[in-house]
């Protein structure tokens, strides 16, 4: 049977006790919004967008722009 996948965090205090570690803030170069980076517990970056902590990707009208091709 699958693990049950785990809700992603929605606040500061969640993504910390999850294993999230805060690595700065920023702008989104293509849309201007208030972003928090933070590292992954596999140490990977992710945007978030501030105040509701959803991943920027969900949220930004130019996300495509960003994405990796591969």
């Amino acid at each position: 049977m699958p693990k049950p996948k785990t809700p992603f965090p929605k606040t500061e205090a969640q993504l910390e006790e999850q294993g999230y570690r805060f690595s700065g803030r920023a702008k989104c170069k293509s849309c201007g919004a208030e972003i928090a980076w933070y590292k992954t517990p596999k140490d990977k970056s992710i945007p978030l967008d501030e105040g509701t902590m959803e991943p920027h990707w969900s949220t930004c009208p130019n996300a495509d722009m960003h994405r990796r091709n591969g």
